[in-house]
C-alpha cells in the first residue's frame, strides 16, 4: 500500500510541477510579447517593408514587415487581403525562435436581410477569427481561440478590436500538422529576410 501510496504521490509532484513550469512558461512569454508591443507602438523598432499589388488592380495586396530591435529580429507582421478576407500573421520572435504566434482573419459581406430599405445604403456583417499559439522551444504549450461576428449598424464608432475584447478565448488541442506549417512558413519568411527580391504574393496564406 505504501509503495502506491508513493507513486501516487510522484504521479501528482509531476504533474502540478509540469503545470508549474507551463505557466511560468507563459508567463514568460506574455512579458516578452508586452515588451514587444510597446517598442511597436512607440515606433522604436527598424521596420523593413515589403508590399505587392499582386493581381495589379488592387484586389489582392500583399505586405511584410520585419522589425529588428538592435539588429535582433523581434517580431514578423504578414498581412495578405484579398476582396473581402483579410489575413494577419504575427510572430513575436526571442533569441531567434518563435515564441508566440497570433493569427487574425476577417471577412465581410452584405447584410441585404436585416437592412431596412429606407436606409439608403446597405450594413455589413463582418466575421472573425483568431488563433494563438505560446510556443517554447518551438513546441506548442498552449493554443487559443475564438470566434465572432459583428455588425457595422451595431459599432459603427468602435474597431473589432474593441469587440473582440468581449470574447473569451477557449483554450483549444494544439494541431500537430498546423504547428508544423506555421515553423514551416516561419522558416520561409526568415529566408526572404536575407533575400528581399521573393515574391510576397507567393507566400501561402493557409
Amino acid at each position: 500500500m505504501n509503495t502506491l501510496i508513493k507513486i501516487f504521490c510522484a504521479l501528482i509532484f509531476f504533474v502540478f510541477n509540469g503545470f508549474a513550469q507551463t505557466q511560468g512558461s507563459i508567463k514568460n512569454i506574455q512579458e516578452k510579447y508586452n515588451t514587444t508591443t510597446k517598442l511597436l507602438e512607440q515606433e522604436l523598432l527598424t521596420e523593413t517593408a515589403l508590399e505587392s499589388d499582386c493581381n495589379n488592380n488592387g484586389q489582392t495586396e500583399a505586405f511584410l514587415s520585419f522589425y529588428n530591435n538592435n539588429n535582433t529580429l523581434a517580431y514578423i507582421q504578414h498581412n495578405y487581403n484579398e476582396g473581402h478576407s483579410n489575413y494577419t500573421y504575427h510572430y513575436y520572435i526571442d533569441n531567434n525562435k518563435l515564441i508566440f504566434y497570433f493569427f487574425e482573419y476577417a471577412s465581410w459581406a452584405w447584410d441585404f436581410v436585416t437592412t431596412p430599405k429606407e436606409q439608403g445604403f446597405t450594413n455589413e456583417i463582418w466575421t472573425y477569427e483568431e488563433y494563438r499559439i505560446y510556443l517554447n522551444e518551438e513546441t506548442p504549450i498552449k493554443c487559443l481561440y475564438k470566434i465572432y461576428t459583428g455588425k457595422s449598424i451595431d459599432q459603427p464608432h468602435e474597431g473589432e478590436d474593441t469587440l473582440s475584447e468581449t470574447i473569451k478565448n477557449k483554450e483549444v488541442d494544439c494541431d500537430e500538422n498546423n504547428i508544423t506549417q506555421i515553423l514551416k512558413k516561419y522558416r520561409h519568411l526568415l529566408s526572404i529576410q536575407k533575400d528581399t527580391t521573393q515574391n510576397i504574393c507567393d507566400i501561402n496564406i493557409e
